[in-house]
């Protein structure tokens, strides 16, 4: 997964970074602009399948939508936006999810407050050093095929769930096809 922008939205993910905000270059952390073509084909937007895109800016985070998109049809693209106004934009520029940073930050409060054991152990989740819980839309190239049939388990992690539409398929069997606009949720050490 490649991450742009590395910042207090994004600095718990796990991924490799694109951004200048940090003083060292190794597997995880490509300086450089995220806008570049270049950059991102240097942090291997074309055999990736996910990105990740919050900057903080909103217009540079459509730019770099169209880039991605440019560089990589078929990766998930995931943005994070302030205005509310720009959602349909970064959608026509090719985002699969949009996110607001408010409603980021409102579920956390809200979860926090309404079920503070909950929340410990999401953080505890989330945060952990060893432990990860990840979800992202299933790539296109995995719509139709079973479960047991991808490299999902070996590419991203074990899936634990499945979210299809309104419902949660729980501990999805080796032989669940997978549909598109499914949510695939996992853990990954």
């Amino acid at each position: 997964m490649i991450i742009c922008g590395y910042n207090e939205i994004t600095r718990h993910l796990k991924g490799k970074f694109v951004d200048t905000n940090f003083d060292r270059e190794d597997e995880n952390f490509i300086w450089g602009n995220p806008e570049d073509p270049e950059t991102l084909r240097r942090a291997g937007i074309e055999e990736e399948d996910t990105i990740i895109i919050a900057t903080g800016d909103d217009s540079r985070n459509i730019y770099i939508t169209l880039v991605a998109r440019e560089l990589n049809p078929l990766i998930n693209v995931g943005v994070v936006l302030k205005k509310q106004e720009n959602v349909e934009k970064a959608y026509k520029a090719g985002a699969n999810n949009v996110l607001l940073e408010s409603e980021i930050i409102g579920r956390e409060i809200l979860n926090s407050l309404l079920n503070p054991r909950a929340a410990e152990l999401l953080n505890m989740v989330m945060f952990s050093e060893a432990l990860n819980l990840y979800a992202i839309q299933v790539p296109a190239r995995y719509i139709g095929r079973r479960l047991r049939d991808t490299d999902i388990r070996r590419r991203i992690g074990m899936v634990i769930a499945i979210k299809r539409g309104d419902k949660i398929i729980k501990n999805p069997s080796p032989s669940t096809i997978l549909h598109r606009g499914d949510l695939l949720i996992f853990f990954k050490t």
